[in-house]
């Protein structure tokens, strides 16, 4: 299974967990002698997966670390960095959407990331994602915090993700654009 699939898989589950809805007796598990469901996508939702609460301004959402030094930034935090307004075309719904957005090297800069150095992105539902910071910058890598000036719900790859902009190396390569984003990190 790919990555890609193991989270679409994976993101309703962890909503029906975080929600505490989810029990062995729900229509979500197989009936002996059914086969079992594959995620699908809706036109309202086509990540697949259950709504969740977004965090509160002051919730931790996002660690950045590297050594000894490590910072987690609530959105409100994030928001204060300044952001910018980018519109892309989003492979994984194939539409063009718009996205308030944060550079990564903002974000590399706040605890020294740089060059050559490994960096490890982490999403919530443990998919990772690592290469080079030099890779990640020249892709002009961002962080989304915003989806057409609203909120990403968790089930649709939030709160925050990270994006690249039409005509970056990474596009169409969509193994770094990773959902639901918890942790970067130097390995």
């Amino acid at each position: 299974m790919t990555n890609r699939r193991k989270l679409l898989f994976l993101l309703p589950l962890v909503a029906l967990i975080l929600t505490g809805c989810g029990s062995a007796t729900s229509s979500t598990y197989p009936v002996k002698g059914t086969t079992t469901p594959t995620p699908s996508a809706s036109p309202s939702n086509p990540y697949g997966a259950a709504p969740v609460d977004p965090p509160a301004p002051t919730d931790p959402i996002l660690t950045l670390s590297k050594g000894s030094k490590s910072m987690t930034l609530t959105m409100a935090k994030l928001l204060s960095l300044g952001t910018s307004e980018i519109s892309i075309y989003e492979p994984f719904v194939k539409l063009r959407q718009s996205f308030t957005v944060i550079p990564l090297a903002t974000l590399f800069k706040m605890v020294g990331i740089s060059g050559a150095e490994k960096v490890m992105t982490k999403a919530l539902n443990d998919y990772v994602y690592t290469n080079t910071a030099a890779k990640f910058l020249s892709a002009n890598g961002y962080l989304a915090v915003k989806r057409n000036g609203i909120d990403i719900p968790f089930d649709q790859g939030g709160p925050i993700r990270i994006v690249f902009p039409d005509g970056s190396t990474w596009s169409h390569f969509l193994d770094p654009w990773n959902w639901s984003l918890s942790s970067i990190s130097v390995k």
